[in-house]
């Protein structure tokens, strides 16, 4: 039997993922045990991480295929340097936010606030590019 492959790209605050956030980025998970999954975050501090941690447990719990793409910031002041399977060049946050979404099925995003769209945010301004790319988008 030959499984589909689903991409999924992450985006978040540096302040980290709430609880809700969490729950509801796992069962986004959960939807593709069945699938070859392949995340791609930009490894920062804060949700990130978060969302990289879920990601390993997941893997770890399922025993699914599933890669994770790191694309760092070439700014490592905020950068986590997690564990990647693929680490890709450095880059600036909006060309490796681009990056990301580009390379993604579905974009999952976990702002500080879902509810205030804000101008000059690394999250939001990767959140409207998938809109604008017509990705699926989950936003938390």
């Amino acid at each position: 039997m030959k499984l589909n492959t689903i991409k999924i790209g992450f985006t978040g605050t540096r302040e980290g993922m709430n609880d809700i956030q969490k729950t509801k980025t796992l069962d986004i998970l959960n939807k593709y045990v069945n699938y070859i999954i392949e995340i791609h975050h930009g490894d920062c501090i804060g949700a990130d991480t978060d969302f990289h941690n879920i990601c390993e447990d997941f893997r770890k719990k399922t025993n699914v295929n599933l890669t994770i793409v790191i694309h760092p910031p070439n700014n490592k002041g905020a950068r986590a340097f997690n564990k990647a399977d693929i680490l890709l060049e450095e880059k600036q946050y909006l060309d490796r936010n681009t990056d990301i979404v580009m390379m993604s099925d579905i974009i999952i995003g976990c702002p500080h606030n879902v509810n205030d769209e804000i101008l000059r945010s690394g999250t939001w301004s990767t959140i409207r590019k998938a809109r604008k790319m017509k990705k699926i988008l989950h936003v938390f």
